[in-house]
């Protein structure tokens, strides 16, 4: 999950009466993207009639502003837990007694007495429990647990004192057996104090009552747990009823519930995070008293997709993302908003990426919105899905007039900007990764729970909902004055349109700002043009999908580069034209003659000499390639060079590109023998970021950064803060692998002097691997005011198994024969001298495979879990292995290297697993990301890992697969 948080400080004036206007309009910004002009000049295309799923942590459903829209419609269409936290198992069905018509006897014990109101003709009920932290997000689980633990340690004291005085007042009574009394006593004391001391609370366990009242299933909650439902009311699924209630009344929690697999699951549904609500506030609040607090699409309504797992910290899983995926077709969402994401190695690589790409957005048409990430300012740190996934739009986070003002309390403004922390393009593939940006930051709606009605947070969690916003405008607008409510708009023409009228404010590789009122310009005018559903995928052929020009290392600018790029278009499809859908052929055919009659006369073109293409390409409905020459040997090494390979539709060139090839080259400086490189005064004032990229020499395995700040800038300016952001990228890893990222603060010596506010040199150091280039990002952060110089000092050393030394350094490892009494192990220094070394080995970590005792495959078997690309179950490899633990307190990590650590880009809809001990009791549980275990008694354990896939034969071949 991505989000900076900042508390907005006291705003400053200079005037001796204060101003008595707030800067409202600047709350939730909507003017720098012409959606506040938008809504005043068409008041009914405000979001109605659009549906926007929110991919999250959960709607609150007390939540101001989310409770209904501007024409009265109730705000959240339905509220699903997608990851199954909040299931109950339920028990088999069973039947009062004669004797005890209206009682059961609960999960935990508790005597239930249930409402006479009810109505239950089948007279059966299920029963199940739930404990309430395994629910309950974690401001109000930390609350409940301080408030249980103080109750008890108070009732623990009070009988502690109260044995003391019964100790005292049996010594003065007297009598012969004192000393038995005595040691009773003690004994007594000493359980409360050890009581007291290893304090551990499961918290309230909630008994649940379950039955059908002839239309539909309905539930009641012992949240009191006192046994007493007798009027208590029995809530239906909130699709159905709207039904919501209080899980915690001190707390302002509130749920709503679901039932699946004909009534065998129970799923109470909370939130694990406040970051849902401010997400969904931002999209489409609505305040009918307070219209100046609105979000975007005031309109609008949601729909609440919980994939933050309460059992994982609130992270999300591949169940919820699939879930969440099913429920969006099934609920027919216009668009989707995720504010949820991380790094990945791969772009458009996963199961859940695919079957976001094919089936949510290309075959039911939903336009997916997502969060480029926080990871800048560096280069190729956008994150999945949102900066790596064809399709989905990524969405960078800015900051205009308005934000400054009113949520970020500055005495003086600064240009519109991106924020610094904002993750930048291009994706590692080449492509732009960051499509458009929208307003990063927003004081907008919070969770009830957390006692806050709203609040500021920043991030392109803030600007991806902005964006959905605005993107909701146009659906209301497009289907009450173009397309109707049954013909929706294809995602690739609401893309097109963006990307096309976005405003230019300066952004390094070209994104721009939405501006609303003309793309709905763009729509209108453009909208008889049926080739605007059309997308246009690029490769560049014979690389490992490349879809724009990337060069990035020394060997890929160092000569002219001839390349072929194949285009290829991507038609929009529809489910009416699957084979059991289409009985008389009808929709298959006309998807047949639309792309037998697509073509595309094709002007290529480019905006920088160094790049050269032919000057027309036909397209048809198989594509086609074109060579393209880019001459990056003259470009000044160190800096970044962008360009751009455009093709327009012959006929209608005022349209502006119909496909964009995007060109990125960071030619970077060759190393000296020296091994060191120096960038002497480099300028700053606000919002500059100065790159440059260094070629790591061959045999270097660390870089160490001096920052040096200067005392002779023009005016002397208060000290700053700067982020340094180092970083490598290496073929099939994340961009964090090799990356240093910091905030340091630069200042002039007066300040140091005169109270030692700022630092006057900054050293750093991180891995690198050589051969590859490294770029060094100095940025003074956006909203610092005032000019600073530095120098960058950046030098190379590295030691490294002899045997590294034939490859150029690029292996670091040392292998042992174990059969060898002593081992000889050689080291070269490749890079410079390496003086004072001291030498030392240990050995403390025992890597061992793992063989599965036993292997089952098995549909999952929930209503949940049919995949939508193949209408069938998806299905679950289940496989056991034996732990043999020989020591206590031993510590483990257990690996699945083709599928742990990764989400997004996994082969697999879902990876989990659980250890337990020989009395089946649970040590531990893991999804997706693998963690140190200690195990404390030595023994043996059993291991069970769950894959889940849509296809039972490729499961088939992994029931043999090994765990590390």
């Amino acid at each position: 999950m991505r989000t900076h948080i900042s508390l907005m400080s006291s705003l400053k004036s200079t005037s001796t009466s204060p101003r008595t206007e707030f800067p409202t309009h600047g709350l939730l910004p909507r003017a720098d993207t012409q959606a506040a002009d938008f809504v005043r000049k068409h008041p009914k295309y405000d979001g109605r009639g659009a549906v926007v799923a929110i991919l999250d942590t959960g709607i609150d459903p007390a939540a101001k502003g989310l409770q209904v829209t501007s024409d009265g419609k109730r705000k959240v269409v339905d509220f699903i837990d997608c990851t199954g936290s909040g299931d109950v198992l339920l028990g088999p069905p069973q039947k009062c007694s004669d004797e005890k018509p209206l009682e059961l006897t609960g999960v935990s014990g508790r005597i239930l007495r249930l409402n006479p109101s009810w109505t239950n003709p089948s007279g059966e009920w299920r029963i199940g429990s739930k404990w309430f932290y395994d629910i309950a997000p974690n401001d109000v689980k930390s609350r409940v647990k301080t408030e249980r633990e103080s109750l008890f340690k108070k009732h623990s004291q009070h009988l502690a004192d109260y044995v003391s005085s019964q100790k005292q007042a049996a010594k003065k009574a007297g009598g012969g057996d004192q000393s038995d009394k005595s040691s009773e006593f003690e004994a007594q004391v000493d359980v409360l104090n050890t009581l007291s001391s290893s304090y551990s609370d499961q918290g309230p366990l909630l008994d649940c009552v379950v039955f059908h009242d002839g239309e539909q299933w309905r539930a009641a909650v012992d949240i009191d747990e006192t046994g007493n439902l007798s009027e208590a009311k029995a809530m239906g699924a909130y699709k159905l009823t709207g039904d919501v209630a209080l899980l915690s009344k001190r707390h302002l929690l509130y749920y709503t519930l679901n039932f699946y697999d004909n009534g065998d699951v129970l799923s109470i549904v909370t939130s694990v995070g406040s970051h849902s609500t401010h997400v969904a506030g931002i999209v489409a609040a609505n305040h009918p008293e307070e219209p100046q607090n609105n979000g975007v699409a005031p309109g609008a309504q949601l729909l609440s997709l919980m994939i933050g797992d309460h059992r994982v910290g609130s992270m999300e899983t591949g169940v919820g993302l699939t879930r969440a995926a099913i429920a969006i077709i099934e609920h027919g969402a216009d668009l989707a908003n995720m504010s949820f994401g991380e790094p990945s190695s791969t772009p458009n690589l996963g199961q859940w990426v695919q079957l976001v790409r094919q089936e949510v957005i290309r075959r039911h048409r939903c336009i997916f919105v997502s969060s480029a990430g926080n990871e800048g300012p560096a280069l190729s740190t956008v994150g999945a899905p949102g900066g790596s996934t064809d399709s989905i739009i990524g969405v960078g986070a800015y900051v205009g007039y308005e934000q400054m003002k009113a949520d970020h309390a500055m005495t003086d403004v600064v240009n519109d900007t991106v924020f610094t922390w904002c993750s930048r393009g291009p994706s590692l593939n080449g492509a732009r990764g960051v499509d458009i940006y929208a307003p990063g930051s927003a004081i907008a709606s919070f969770p009830a729970y957390v006692r806050e009605r709203l609040h500021l947070a920043n991030g392109t969690s803030m600007s991806s909902p902005n964006l959905c916003g605005c993107l909701a405008l146009l659906i209301s607008a497009w289907k009450q004055e173009i397309g109707g409510t049954d013909q929706r708009i294809s995602p690739f023409r609401v893309k097109n349109a963006i990307m096309q009228t976005a405003k230019d404010f300066g952004d390094e590789l070209g994104a721009g700002l939405i501006q609303t009122e003309d793309a709905w310009q763009f729509l209108k005018k453009h909208a008889k043009r049926t080739y605007e559903d059309v997308e246009y995928d690029t490769l560049i052929m014979d690389t490992e999908g490349m879809q724009g020009i990337y060069l990035r290392n020394a060997q890929d600018s160092d000569v002219i580069r001839h390349l072929q790029i194949k285009v290829s278009p991507v038609f929009p499809t529809d489910p009416k034209v699957k084979l059991e859908n289409d009985p008389d052929g009808s929709h298959g055919e006309q998807q047949s003659q639309t792309m037998f009659d697509f073509e595309q006369r094709v002007i290529l073109t480019t905006n920088v000499p160094w790049v050269r293409v032919p000057e027309a390409l036909y397209v048809g409905s198989a594509g086609n390639s074109f060579g393209a020459i880019v001459d990056a040997t003259k470009l000044e090494p160190g800096h970044l060079h962008v360009a751009s390979i455009d093709g327009y539709d012959s006929n209608n060139v005022d349209r502006g590109p119909i496909f964009s090839v995007p060109v990125t080259v960071t030619k970077p400086y060759q190393v000296d023998a020296s091994a060191c490189i120096r960038f002497n005064e480099l300028r700053f004032n606000p919002t500059d970021v100065v790159r440059r990229f260094i070629s790591v020499p061959a045999g270097a395995t660390r870089a160490t950064i001096m920052i040096n700040s200067r005392n002779n800038a023009a005016n002397a300016s208060a000290p700053a803060v700067f982020y340094l952001h180092c970083l490598q990228l290496s073929p099939q890893t994340r961009f964090n692998t090799y990356e240093l990222k910091k905030r340091i603060q630069v200042g002039h010596k007066s300040y140091v002097a005169g109270g030692g506010l700022a630092e006057q040199r900054n050293r750093s150091t991180m891995d690198v691997i050589g051969n590859a280039t490294l770029e060094v990002c100095v940025a003074q952060f956006w909203s610092q005011l005032g000019s600073h110089e530095v120098d960058v000092f950046v030098s190379f050393n590295g030691i490294v198994p002899s045997s590294a030394a034939l490859s150029g350094g690029q292996s670091s490892a040392v292998v042992i024969n174990g059969n060898s009494g002593i081992m000889r192990a050689d080291f070269a220094a490749l890079v410079c001298p390496e003086y004072k070394i001291s030498p030392s080995v240990s050995l403390d970590t025992l890597r061992t495979s793992l063989r599965p005792t036993e292997a089952s495959i098995s549909p999952v078997g929930s209503e949940r879990d049919v995949h939508p690309a193949t209408g069938v179950a998806i299905y679950k490899l289940v496989m056991d292995y034996k732990l043999t633990i020989k020591a206590n307190d031993t510590q483990i990590q257990l690996h699945m290297p083709a599928f742990d650590t990764m989400i997004y880009e996994n082969w697999a809809d879902d990876f989990a697993l659980a250890i337990f001990d020989v009395n089946k009791r649970r040590i531990s549980a893991q999804i997706s990301y693998t963690k140190p275990v200690t195990i404390s008694k030595k023994g043996d354990y059993l291991v069970r890992v769950q894959l889940r896939h849509r296809s039972p034969q490729d499961l088939e071949s992994l029931k043999n697969m090994p765990m590390m």
